[in-house]
């Protein structure tokens, strides 16, 4: 198996532009969440003097998602990975029960809970009445809805004539 290197050697050739101008560094990396600009750090990463183009290996790219998404959950007040999950299990319900009970796509509380994808503010709200309300699950670990009656009668108008 030949070994590989990552970070690239500094002085590699840049895969975006060509110049052999790739250089390892530490510096954090900055992505914008919601308008605003969070930083990981803790990563050696290449990145391009000429072109500015940075370069992650796929197990550094998720760990650094996860930092990111964990400092916005933070800041914009939402449930950490950890609270969902502790949620999740004391209501009794599976990852694919509780997407069903959301409305959510097929593997998306899972995401949620390993951090790689962040809640958005309605899921959240949903996410919080449950933990505020667990009894609104029932023992199959159904969600209570409301039922489809009592319904008032049709008023109708009476007439004189």
């Amino acid at each position: 198996m030949a070994e590989t290197w990552w970070p690239r050697p500094e002085g590699s050739e840049c895969g975006a532009c060509g110049a052999r101008a790739i250089v390892i560094t530490d510096d954090p990396v900055a992505d914008t969440i919601d308008g605003v600009t969070y930083y990981a750090t803790g990563f050696a990463y290449n990145r391009c003097d000429a072109c500015g183009e940075e370069f992650f290996s796929s197990e550094q790219f998720g760990k650094i998602t996860v930092q990111l998404y964990d400092q916005a959950r933070k800041a914009l007040g939402r449930l950490s990975r950890d609270e969902i999950r502790s949620l999740r299990l004391g209501l009794g319900l599976t990852q694919a029960q509780l997407e069903g009970r959301l409305g959510a796509s097929k593997g998306m509380v899972g995401r949620w809970e390993r951090g790689d994808l962040m809640q958005n503010a309605m899921a959240d709200r949903y996410l919080r009445d449950l933990m505020a309300h667990p009894e609104l699950v029932d023992s199959q670990g159904i969600i209570a809805r409301e039922g489809r009656g009592p319904y008032r009668k049709h008023m109708r108008s009476r007439g004189d004539g």
